[in-house]
Parts: structure tokens; C-alpha cells; sequence
């Protein structure tokens, strides 16, 4: 079993057009307006899934500041989820800092059938107190739900690149401990935060139900990164994602090669941790 827990998609109008949409869209044009970054459709998801012999993948949009854009997008993905059945699993991306009209996009799309809520993304925001009373009312609706929250987090260290910002893993476990009923995801290895289950006080408990996705790892890290996570937070918490189209399965799969994993902990990581997460 292989699930990517970490893809994103977009509605031809928007791949067509990626211009269209900067305006009143920093974030976004932060990171598409590098015509080298690419954007994809369900059906060339799919058609990845296929390719790497993949089961099924997690999916989502993007974080717009515009109530209508951000609408039109979760439609596509969550469109894309029945004409995919089984295959693109829906998450509703949502922008926080849009507030009550966000969390009623979440509700609604919950309702239409989304698995999660994320990938939420504040780049340039960060993650202050502000945006953190923002993002509490999601938490408090996917713990209800009982549906994980996938949260954008980066390390603070080593080089530069779009989309980096200045979210500190103070701000990231406080905003964790004051939900400890939410089922949180963290982006990109949590930026690191994995290593402070290492501590001998609290942080085991402020972070026992919190995954770690593997979203643009061959870029950040050595493949020793594996025996650390395993000696830190424990491979149980690890799971796949690939941030398509950005990498693919391979790349992956390599690194964990070369971070001398068993077949067991590999196949862990690639899909049997994150189906516990969903419930599949």
C-alpha cells in the first residue's frame, strides 16, 4: 500500500492562466510565479499514482486570500475526489487569516466529503499569536471531525528558497498544546520538530497526536534523517508525502534506501501510517 499524503492540484483555469490570480495573491505568486514551478490536474495526479504504482493520494489546493478563488478550488479537488474514487482523497485548503468565512468553507467542504483540513499555509504571516487564534477554531473543528489538520512548517536553518518562512517550532507547539484533541500533520518534517520528542518532560505528551510528513525531504536532508526521526519521534509518526508535483515516488524511495530502512519501516512510512491517520 502506497499513499502520498501530500499533493497538490489545480483547476485548468488556474494552470492555464496562473497570471490571472496573483493579484491580491502574494503567497501565491511567491510561489508560481517561477513558470518552472509546476501545477497539475487530478487526472495527471492519477496518472502519477499510476506510474509509481501508487494507491491513493491525499490532495489540496491552495490558501487563497479570495473567499471565491479558495471556493472554486476545494469544488475542483473535491470533484476530483468522486471522479477519483479511492484514488485522490480530498483535503479542504483553507486560509486562516481570512477567518469566519474560512472556517465556513471548512465546514462546508467537511459536509461535501473532505478528509482533513490543509495543507494551511501563512508564508509570509507566519505563525504569531494572531494567526494562531485564527487557525484555533479549525483545530477545535477537526477534532470534532476526527479528521487530521495538515499545518505548513519549514526548518529555520541552511538555505533559502520561496515559500520559507519565519514560523518557529515555539509558535508550531503551542499552537499543538493548546489542542491536544486535534490530529495534527506537520509539513516538511515539522521543520524539525520531531527531535524535541527527545526531551524527557512534556513534549511526548504535548505531541502524541502529531504525524510528520516527508514533503520535500530529498531537498532538505541526508538520508541519516530516517535513523533520527526512528531513535527521536519513532517511524510510526512518519508518513510520505511527496509534495507532487514538486518530486515523485522515486526520489523517495531512494533516500530511504540510502537511510538503510527495512522493507517493514519503509512500507510503514509509504502508506500504513497515514491509513491509521485517515481511518482507511
Amino acid at each position: 500500500m502506497i499513499i502520498d499524503a501530500h499533493t497538490h492540484i489545480s483547476p485548468p483555469e488556474i494552470r492555464q492562466n496562473r497570471e490571472k490570480f496573483f493579484a491580491g495573491e502574494d503567497n501565491f505568486r511567491l510561489l508560481y510565479e517561477d513558470p518552472r514551478a509546476r501545477l497539475v490536474g487530478a487526472t495527471q495526479l492519477v496518472e502519477e499514482l499510476e506510474k509509481v504504482g501508487a494507491d491513493a493520494a491525499v490532495s489540496f489546493s491552495f490558501p487563497w486570500n479570495d473567499a471565491g478563488t479558495e471556493r472554486f478550488c476545494n469544488d475542483y479537488v473535491l470533484d476530483a475526489g468522486q471522479r477519483f474514487r479511492g484514488r485522490v482523497i480530498p483535503f479542504a485548503c483553507v486560509n486562516p487569516v481570512r477567518g469566519a468565512s474560512a472556517i465556513r468553507e471548512a465546514e462546508r467542504c467537511l459536509a461535501a466529503g473532505a478528509r482533513g483540513i490543509g495543507e494551511i499555509a501563512t508564508y509570509r504571516e507566519g505563525l504569531g499569536k494572531a494567526v494562531c487564534r485564527k487557525i484555533a477554531p479549525l483545530a477545535d473543528l477537526c477534532a470534532e471531525a476526527g479528521v487530521p489538520l495538515l499545518i505548513h512548517a519549514n526548518k529555520q536553518v541552511g538555505h533559502d528558497y520561496p515559500g520559507k518562512s519565519s514560523i518557529s517550532h515555539k509558535e508550531i507547539y503551542d499552537l499543538i498544546k493548546t489542542h491536544p484533541k486535534t490530529t495534527w500533520i506537520l509539513a516538511h518534517l515539522g521543520g524539525g520538530l520531531f527531535v524535541y520528542h527527545l526531551m524527557r518532560k512534556e513534549a511526548d505528551e504535548v505531541l502524541a497526536k502529531v504525524y510528520y510528513d516527508t514533503a520535500a525531504a530529498p531537498f532538505l536532508y541526508k538520508p541519516s534523517l530516517f535513523r533520527a526521526f526512528a531513535e527521536s519521534a519513532g517511524l510510526g509518526r512518519l508518513v510520505y508525502g511527496s509534495d507532487y508535483p514538486l518530486l515523485s515516488l522515486a526520489r523517495y524511495k531512494k533516500m530511504m534506501e540510502e537511510g538503510n530502512l527495512t522493507q517493514k519501516e519503509i512500507s510503514a512510512i509509504l502508506g500504513k501510517n497515514i491509513a491509521k491517520v485517515l481511518g482507511l
